[in-house]
C-alpha cells in the first residue's frame, strides 16, 4: 500500500477537520489536495491511481503534477497531525519546545530561549526522555556564553548526572533487547538467559534510586511488557508466573497502580490468573480471578467490557478442575450475559466450554448435543479448519465414552473423509492416532485386556507433546489416555 493511501485512511474524523482547517477553509472540498484526500479515503482498496488523475484534470500521459501534488498531501498531512499533538502529546511538545529554542536562537532572542529550554527541561524529566534531557543540558550551557543569568557549573552538573543514569538505562535496554531476542530467536529459556535476567533485574535495582523512582516504575514495565510477551509466545508459564506476580507484588508494594496504568493492572492479573491455572495452581489462580473480578469495577468501569470475558473465562477454568458443577454455573451466567446483551459472538466458547463440562461430569450424551449447537452456529461455520478437526476429535471421544459404538464407527468415517488433507500433516499425527486408537477400541470387545490396544495408549502417553498442540485440545488426550490405560 501507499504511503499516502496508509496516513490518509488512518485519519480521524477530528484529524481529518483539522486538515481542512490547516488548508484555510472546512468546505476545502473543490481543493485538489482535498479531492485527493477524498478519493483515497473513499476508494479505500480500491484505489485506482489513473482514475484519480483523471478526476485531478491531469494528464495520463505525464504524471509529474500529480506526483508533485501527491508528495506534498503526505507533507501537509504530516505538517498537520505534528500541529494538531504537539500540546496534545508530551513527547511532541518536548520536540516543539526545543524546536521554538532553535528558532528563537537563530533570532538572537536568548531570554525567550531560556523560557522555553526550562519548559523543555521539566517536560523531559517528566517523560523520561533522558536521551533528549542531555540536549536540553546542551543548550543551557550554550546559552550560558550569551545570558549572564545562566550559570553554566549548575547546567555541567546536571549534564553529568544525567549522562551516568542515560549510560545505565542503554545498558539495561541492551540487556533486554538481547534477552528477548535470543528467547523469541531459540524459542527455549535456558541457564544463560536466567543469567541474563538476574543481571537485568540486578542492574535495574541498582539504576532504581529514590531519586529515579519514577523511572523505576516505568523500567519495571518494560520489562514486564518485553519478557511477558514472549513467555506467552513460548507457552513458557513458569517464567510467566513468577515474572507476573513478582511484578505485581512490587508494583502493589510501591503503590505504583492508579487510573492511568488500570488497564496494566488488569492485564497482569489476567496474565497471573492464567499462569497458574497452566501450572496447575487452580486455588491461587482463582484468587487472582476474583481480584480481577473486583479491580474490572475500578474507575468507574473503565476497562469492564474489554475484561470480563477473561474473568469469566478464568472462572470457568479454575472450577472446571475443583468443582465442574459450579464452572457450569459460571458459564450459564456467562451465556446469559450475552444474551443480555444480544452478544452472539461468545458461542463457539459457551457451546464448546459447556460439552467439555458436562463430558467432565460424565454427562455424556448432553455433552454430545452441545456439540450439535456449536456445529451449526454462525461462527463455528466459519472458523478454522484446523480448530474444526481438534472440535470434532473430541465430539468422539465423548461419542465413544457415551457408548454409541454405531455412531461412533460413521462419525469416524466422517471425520477421516473431512479431514484427509490432514492426514499427511505432521502437526496433526497424534490427532490422528487418537483416531486410530478410537476405531481400535471401538472394534474391541475388550480394549482392556487387548495388548495392541494397550501399547498403544502407553506410547501415545509417553510421546513428547508441544505446548500449543496440547492447548489446543479440547478434550485433554493425555487424560483420557490415562483412564484408558491399565489392565
Amino acid at each position: 500500500m501507499d504511503i499516502l493511501n496508509q496516513v490518509v485512511e488512518r485519519l480521524s474524523k477530528d484529524e481529518l477537520r483539522f486538515l481542512k482547517m490547516y488548508y484555510g477553509n472546512t468546505k476545502a472540498s473543490n481543493r485538489k489536495d482535498m479531492v485527493l484526500v477524498d478519493y483515497v479515503r473513499q476508494s479505500g482498496t480500491r484505489f485506482n491511481e489513473d482514475r484519480v488523475i483523471k478526476k485531478l484534470g491531469y494528464s495520463l500521459a505525464d504524471k509529474n503534477s500529480y506526483y508533485r501534488l501527491k508528495n506534498r498531501v503526505i507533507e501537509d498531512v504530516g505538517d498537520s497531525l505534528a500541529l494538531l499533538y504537539s500540546h496534545k502529546v508530551d513527547f511532541l511538545e518536548l520536540l516543539h519546545f526545543l524546536q521554538l529554542h532553535q528558532l528563537y536562537f537563530s533570532r538572537n532572542l536568548y531570554k525567550t530561549c531560556l523560557q522555553y529550554l526550562k519548559k523543555a527541561e521539566k517536560l523531559a524529566k517528566k517523560t523520561e526522555a533522558y536521551d533528549l534531557l542531555d540536549h536540553v543540558y546542551a543548550n543551557f550551557i550554550s546559552l550560558s556564553f550569551h545570558l549572564l543569568e545562566v550559570n553554566p557549573d549548575e547546567y555541567i552538573r546536571r549534564r553529568n548526572e544525567n549522562s551516568a543514569l542515560v549510560s545505565q538505562l542503554r545498558e539495561l535496554d541492551n540487556i533486554l533487547a538481547s534477552v528477548s531476542h535470543r528467547l523469541k530467536v531459540t524459542q527455549n529459556f535456558g541457564s544463560s538467559d536466567k543469567l541474563q535476567l538476574r543481571q537485568l533485574r540486578e542492574r535495574a535495582r541498582q539504576v532504581a534510586s529514590p531519586s529515579t523512582s519514577q523511572y523505576s516504575k516505568s523500567l519495571q514495565v518494560r520489562i514486564y511488557q518485553a519478557l511477558s510477551q514472549v513467555f506467552v509466545q513460548q507457552h513458557n508459564y513458569v517464567e510467566l508466573e513468577k515474572l507476573v506476580t513478582d511484578t505485581y507484588a512490587l508494583f502493589e508494594k510501591e503503590k505504583w497502580f492508579d487510573k492511568e496504568n488500570h488497564q496494566l493492572k488488569l492485564q497482569m492479573l489476567t496474565y497471573a490468573a492464567n499462569a497458574l491455572y497452566k501450572n496447575e495452581k487452580a486455588k491461587e489462580s482463582l484468587s487472582y480471578t476474583e481480584l480481577l473480578g473486583r479491580e474490572i469495577q475500578g474507575f468507574n468501569k473503565l476497562y469492564y467490557d474489554q475484561y470480563l470475558f477473561f474473568y469469566y473465562n478464568l472462572q470457568i477454568l479454575n472450577n472446571a478442575v475443583l468443582n465442574p458443577n459450579r464452572a457450569l454455573q459460571w458459564l450459564n451466567e456467562f451465556e446469559s450475559e450475552m444474551r443480555r446483551k444480544k452478544n452472539y459472538y461468545y458461542d463457539t466458547f459457551i457451546y464448546l466450554n459447556r460439552a467439555g463440562l458436562l463430558y467432565d461430569l460424565k454427562r455424556y450424551k448432553e455433552a454430545l448435543k452441545s456439540f450439535v449447537k456449536l456445529y451449526v452456529s454462525d461462527n463455528y461455520i466459519r472458523a478454522a479448519e484446523p480448530f474444526k478437526f481438534k472440535v470434532e476429535v473430541s465430539e468422539l471421544l465423548a461419542t465413544y465414552d457415551s457408548g454409541d459404538t454405531e455412531a461412533l464407527t460413521k462419525r469416524i468415517a466422517q471425520v477421516r473423509k473431512d479431514y484427509e488433507g490432514f492426514k499427511t500433516q505432521k502437526a496433526f499425527k497424534r490427532d490422528f492416532d487418537m483416531i486410530d486408537l478410537l476405531e481400535q477400541m471401538g472394534a474391541s470387545s475388550n480394549y482392556k485386556r487387548n495388548p495392541i490396544i494397550q501399547k498403544k495408549i502407553s506410547t501415545l502417553l509417553k510421546a513428547k507433546v508441544d505446548a500449543a498442540q496440547a492447548d489446543a485440545e479440547i478434550i485433554k488426550y493425555d487424560g483420557w489416555l490415562k483412564e484408558k490405560a491399565g489392565g
